[in-house]
């Protein structure tokens, strides 16, 4: 696609006069933009040949969340940073299992890679797939706001670019949006009493206390010697908790109750934290800390859509507080956990416009993001070619209401994990295979007896545990080559994978007193095969 357009100059903004019959904008070039780009380019010709498809990528590359900050960049709060990656990232899956369907990491790559493998492998997918040119870098989308009704409309969009170091304010209208900006911008920040008073009261001769989100974490050796709390007890916590360990004077960590601290680590389990006082910190179980010098908030991401809502757009409507009430929204919501009312954390059913016109990529949480986003970008694609496919809003709404009750029924509030693939043991397998399933089922992908999740991909998290430590126990006796020696294709790579969860598991039932009875182990086989 040409980046020339017909334009005409307005009060010093560029208007776009032309338009194809569907105009598709993709905002985000990760993963699931990415994924998204390459579905909608895998339509036949005959589908998309009056298309115009562009995806707004914010910064100066591809990569999503494994671009790293340009050089000397890290801003200091309340400014933030582009990404949360750090220099010592390393992947806490095995990259197999982190692939777009029939696309490999580069050979020879270790199964668990640091982020460097990550970027090149998004590089090489756009590159391989041609997928750059319909790519536009350095385009901030700053607002897309609705013009029209449930029957049908487009979007102004307004985009703030650098083009040959010239920054320029464009506006372009689009049929169709599809959000795909990820879930780690915008950081969570819990609210306790006395951090002010606790910052400022800093004892001579020590480095100023800190109190930061683990956006902005880099390095561990900025701890060293110090006494730490990290707040949370998801992967970046265990993984900052791993990282400070061995300089850090003493690590505490803080979690809910039910959670575990990092294995491997001196971490001390504190409760959840209570407030603050200008000497020390207190839990909420009474216990008080006066010798902490910093706290790491690894408290996760809120669901923010900036560009789509106030002061921007009246397109989704940022409200901290909704609740339970997908069955009477009128608008678009996130209450920054849970964006409603959505049909399969895709399409949105208010009232107000069509569902094919804004759509989700990528949202889901705890599945493998590359084939799901795939999945989703296949599903989008085809929907906005025919939007017949999808069932009658109130029976797409009754859906989403009976999923929200199921997760009621499991002990999950779905306005606060709505979008997690907890509901059932399989989910984060089954949700994927539904979206291709539905495709076949309307003759537009070839119906075949294979499931789109590969076998080798069904792993509970047991099963991820497992190989993990056994790809530990390889390389500390440095038998990585002999491991993979012989492994390029992806049948390949995942028979390897099942072949060191059976090692370990094996040598676990050996060596563990607990025997097979430890949970920590899983069950024989892996749980969604």
């Amino acid at each position: 696609m040409d980046q020339s357009q017909s334009e005409s100059r307005e009060g010093g903004i560029d208007v776009d006069i032309g338009g194809a019959h569907k105009s598709i904008a993709i905002i985000g070039g990760g993963s699931a933009g990415l994924g998204m780009l390459k579905a909608a380019l895998d339509l036949p010709e005959s589908i998309r040949e009056d298309w115009e498809v562009v995806l707004y990528e914010r910064r100066r590359d591809i990569g999503g969340i494994w671009l790293p900050d340009p050089p000397g960049s890290l801003p200091s709060p309340p400014d933030l940073p582009e990404t949360p990656l750090y220099p010592r990232l390393w992947t806490n899956i095995p990259h197999p299992i982190m692939t777009y369907p029939h696309f490999l990491f580069r050979p020879h790559t270790t199964l668990y890679p640091s982020w460097h493998a990550v970027f090149d492998y998004h590089a090489d997918y756009a590159r391989d797939f041609n997928l750059t040119s319909f790519i536009r870098l350095n385009h901030s989308v700053e607002s897309a706001q609705w013009n029209g009704s449930r029957f049908g409309g487009n979007w102004n969009v307004q985009i703030r670019a650098k083009v040959d170091g010239v920054e320029r304010l464009l506006q372009r209208t689009h049929t169709h949006i599809v959000v795909a900006i990820g879930s780690n911008h915008y950081p969570y920040i819990p609210e306790w009493n006395g951090t002010e008073q606790w910052l400022s009261n800093t004892p001579l001769g020590f480095p100023q206390r800190e109190l930061s989100h683990s956006i902005y974490y880099r390095d561990p050796f900025k701890y060293t010697d110090r006494k730490i709390i990290i707040v949370g007890s998801g992967p970046s916590a265990f993984d900052i908790a791993r990282q400070v360990d061995p300089v850090a004077a003493m690590i505490y960590q803080s979690i809910k109750p039910g959670k575990d601290i990092t294995p491997g680590t001196r971490a001390i389990p504190m409760k959840p934290i209570s407030h603050f006082t200008p000497n020390s910190i207190v839990f909420e179980d009474g216990i008080e800390l006066t010798d902490i010098d910093a706290v790491i908030m690894a408290t996760g991401y809120e669901l923010r859509v900036p560009f789509l809502s106030a002061p921007h757009s009246s397109a989704l409507v940022d409200d901290p507080h909704a609740s339970d009430n997908s069955s009477t929204a009128q608008k678009l919501i996130t209450n920054r956990r849970y964006i409603f009312p959505l049909y399969r954390h895709i399409f949105n059913l208010a009232p107000e416009m069509p569902p094919t016109a804004l759509s989700f990529i990528g949202i889901p949480k705890l599945a493998a993001s590359c084939i799901t986003d795939y999945a989703q970008g296949l599903f989008v694609a085809h929907t906005i070619a025919n939007s017949s496919l999808l069932p009658d809003r109130r029976d797409m709404l009754t859906e989403l209401l009976a999923r929200e009750n199921s997760l009621r029924l499991r002990g999950y509030d779905p306005y606060l994990m709505g979008h997690s693939l907890v509901d059932g043991t399989c989910e984060p397998h089954e949700y994927p295979d539904a979206l291709i399933d539905h495709l076949k089922r309307h003759g537009l992908i070839p119906k075949d007896h294979r499931r789109y999740v590969d076998n080798w991909r069904r792993l509970s998290s047991n099963d991820a545990l497992s190989i993990k430590r056994g790809w530990t126990r390889i390389e500390e006796h440095g038998d990585e080559a002999r491991w993979l020696r012989g492994v390029h294709t992806e049948e390949e790579w995942g028979s390897l994978l099942l072949r060191i969860l059976e090692w370990q598991r094996e040598w676990e039932v050996e060596h563990d007193p607990m025997d097979s009875n430890d949970n920590t182990i899983g069950p024989r086989l892996p749980t969604c095969a």
